[in-house]
């Protein structure tokens, strides 16, 4: 976990300090980019409503693939698979005037993700679904601003969910769904960071 966060933190440091001349220029009545996160790849379009309020609609979501990292519980190994799709609207406020490059972004999805979790020893497989709409998110964002021209922005955060449906097969042991259940890669709040490259205009 610490060699993920350790360059996210990297970047929302860089992201904060280089992104402040992109609010000196003249408002842009519209945006459009492009994101990546764990969720998938997405496509936004905004509406700058004023240099410090943006309204977006954004889709989005990744094929079924598995997870760059294996999940261990109770010593076993354990392969992920999933792929989601999903459409959200969000409204990204800069509260403060001397820092516009600083975002408070929150909004509501629709949509879904699906996967599985497979140990790898035996092969025991866990559906996991995460269907319950709409769901809430909430974050901050660095950079994105709202002047004319190319932008580019970092978004850390959360999807506030009702929590998955995990479905074992029926000789599958109880404690390894538990634990999954208890795991915070399966909880109702899902952490999220996104990178985001767009052209105001």
């Amino acid at each position: 976990m610490i060699r993920i966060l350790t360059p996210l933190v990297a970047l929302t440091a860089l992201t904060a300090l280089s992104a402040q001349p992109a609010h000196a220029g003249k408002k842009a009545d519209y945006g459009i980019n492009v994101g990546f996160s764990p969720f998938g790849g997405s496509l936004g379009l905004g509406y700058h409503h004023t240099k410090r309020t943006t309204v977006q609609v954004v889709v989005g979501g990744a094929p079924a693939m598995d997870a760059p990292f294996k999940l261990e519980l109770d010593g076993d190994e354990y392969t992920q698979n999933g792929g989601s799709a999903w459409m959200g609207f969000f409204v990204n406020h800069r509260p403060f005037t001397e820092a516009k490059w600083l975002r408070v972004n929150t909004g509501v999805g629709f949509g879904n993700i699906e996967g599985t979790v497979t140990n790898d020893d035996n092969g025991d497989e866990y559906a996991v679904e995460f269907s319950e709409n709409p769901v809430g998110y909430l974050g901050l964002g660095f950079g994105a601003g709202t002047a004319k021209g190319m932008f580019y922005g970092f978004d850390i955060g959360g999807l506030f969910t009702g929590g998955p449906v995990i479905t074992p097969a029926a000789d599958n042991e109880k404690d390894v769904l538990e634990d999954l259940e208890d795991s915070p890669f399966f909880g109702s709040v899902l952490p999220n960071a996104q990178i985001t490259v767009g052209y105001n205009f």
